[in-house]
């Protein structure tokens, strides 16, 4: 007795774990997965949502095929669906429309432009004849993109000697925490960073000093996810190093008007000597009268003299 007790748990284990292994073997075969996939885009870019059920009887004809969001307390979006091989428009919420499209091989979803308001989860179904042949969830996350870095330094033009240089690269706007690396030459380098969020948008800083003696090529580049934004710069050394030749010298604009007046003035005084001289060699106007004076007065106590002598000479 005590045998058969002990025989028969065994028996009952060994029916039970027979019965948990067809269980799962027809769960299995069910398409249904419950297992959760996580897609990650960028705001403005195209998602493209995986339904991880095939169609292994019947055509997409046969099958009820639609997509759906879940819209938390309210009725859950339509994003697209399928029924007897073509797009039921009506079903469609107004917010995917000319924006959703599905892949009729795959069953893949895609989605264009997406924006952050498309992020959450997305649900899959596969119906045949009214039977649920397939269920599967992915969650899309849509992030917001970092700016493109921008690198800014303390100097300015080429220069020819070597300096201490200070670069500074800035990159904001992305909604996910971000890392910054750079290299010089190539040659990987360490970025001083300092970064802040702001409403859930991150904003990074990194600075860097060196000594700048050649020509050099910076380039940093900011990391988030599976994603980055870089960008480049380039620093360069002046070639000709000589002394710089001086310009050919130009008298001082004061100089110039100074020996203009004194040219003028020179002038002047050469035209007061000559006019001078010309009026000492001419005889003036008043002397030419008075010379005239005589000479009339002369002539005519002449002509008197000759009247008194005629009248006294006898006829």
């Amino acid at each position: 007795m005590m045998h058969t007790l002990k025989i028969e748990p065994r028996l009952f284990s060994l029916k039970g774990f027979f019965w948990l292994c067809l269980f799962e073997l027809l769960h299995s075969n069910s398409g249904s997965l419950s297992q959760e996939l996580t897609v990650v885009v960028q705001a403005g870019d195209e998602a493209r949502l995986p339904c991880r059920y095939q169609i292994t009887s019947g055509t997409l004809k046969s099958y009820y095929i639609y997509w759906q969001k879940y819209n938390f307390d309210k009725q859950d979006l339509v994003v697209i669906s399928y029924k007897n091989g073509e797009e039921v428009e009506l079903e469609k919420d107004k917010s995917y429309k000319n924006r959703s499209k599905l892949e009729e091989q795959n069953l893949t979803l895609s989605i264009a432009s997406v924006t952050v308001n498309d992020s959450g989860l997305y649900k899959c179904f596969a119906i045949l004849e009214t039977r649920l042949k397939g269920e599967t969830s992915t969650r899309l996350s849509v992030i917001v993109p970092f700016s493109t870095p921008i690198i800014l330094n303390n100097l300015s033009g080429e220069h020819c000697d070597s300096k201490n240089l200070t670069l500074m690269c800035l990159s904001h706007g992305g909604s996910s925490e971000p890392k910054m690396y750079g290299s010089i030459n190539e040659n990987p380098v360490n970025w001083t960073v300092t970064s802040n969020e702001i409403f859930g948008h991150f904003n990074i800083t990194g600075t860097l000093q060196l000594n700048m003696t050649e020509n050099i090529l910076i380039q940093c580049s900011v990391h988030y996810l599976d994603f980055q934004v870089s960008s480049n710069y380039s620093l360069n050394m002046t070639k000709n190093c000589s002394e710089p030749t001086m310009p050919p010298l130009i008298p001082p604009f004061g100089i110039i008007i100074s020996s203009g007046v004194i040219l003028i003035f020179f002038l002047a005084m050469v035209m007061l000597v000559i006019l001078q001289c010309y009026f000492h060699k001419r005889p003036t106007s008043s002397t030419t009268h008075q010379s005239l004076a005589t000479d009339e007065m002369i002539l005519e106590q002449s002509r008197r003299q000759t009247r008194s002598r005629l009248e006294r000479s006898p006829l």
